[in-house]
Order: structure tokens, then C-alpha cells, then sequence
């Protein structure tokens, strides 16, 4: 599931919680509209988010970014997602193969959980 995804399952069970209703268990964009609707609205609000966050910085500085709290408008700066290493290292063998990529790569960190390794810095 990706985080749009988990986003929309939490708005979901949210309203169907104060209808007393019952939750849902995942959200299907292929087979309801309604899902994937919700979904692209999340998407396209993370997006704009994301838009706000780099026009900030560009005409303020990275200065707003400081966790000092003491520029208000330091709280809509979006920090830049860290790479991830494993795709990272995915990508220079040429693993990028499809659009589920980042699956894989998810797929495979579970796959060696489930083995009992785990994948972490050298020194750590």
C-alpha cells in the first residue's frame, strides 16, 4: 500500500467511523472509482503542498527550513525526502525494470525481514 493510499484508507475509516460504520481494510484504485478519485484529490493536494514548500524556499531561503520554530512560516516547509539507499543500489545494478519499483523494493526488504536480516549502514 503506498502512503496516498494509507492516506485515503485513514480518511476513509475516519468518516465511516463518525457514521458508525464499519472500517475498511484497504482502498482498490483498480476496481473503484471512488477509491481511486480520493486518491488522485490526495494527490493532488500533496502536490500543491509540495509546491507551496519549494516556492517558500526559493524566494525565502533555505534559512526557513531551521527547526528553531522561530519563523512561522517554517512550519509549510516539506523536507526533502531522504533517498532510498536500497533503491539507490537497486538502480546501479539496472534493477529499474517497471513502474512497481519502489514495490520491489519494498517487497524485497520484507522478503529479508521475513529471512531475519535486516539492511542497515556499515558501523551501525
Amino acid at each position: 500500500m503506498t502512503d496516498i493510499e494509507a492516506k485515503a484508507l485513514a480518511l476513509l475509516n475516519e468518516v465511516r467511523k463518525e457514521r458508525r460504520l464499519g472500517c475498511y481494510f484497504s482502498v482498490s484504485r483498480e476496481t473503484s472509482p471512488n477509491d481511486e478519485a480520493l486518491c488522485r484529490a490526495i494527490e493532488q493536494h500533496e502536490a500543491y503542498k509540495q509546491e507551496v514548500s519549494d516556492a517558500l524556499v526559493d524566494y525565502f531561503g533555505e534559512h526557513l527550513v531551521a527547526e528553531d520554530g522561530g519563523d512561522t512560516l517554517a512550519s509549510f516547509i516539506i523536507p526533502k525526502p531522504k533517498p532510498d539507499p536500497l533503491v539507490a543500489a537497486m538502480k546501479k545494478m539496472g534493477w529499474y525494470l517497471s513502474e512497481s519499483f519502489l514495490t520491489d523494493a519494498e517487497n524485497f526488504r520484507a522478503a529479508l525481514d521475513a529471512l531475519g536480516f535486516e539492511i542497515r549502514e556499515k558501523g551501525q
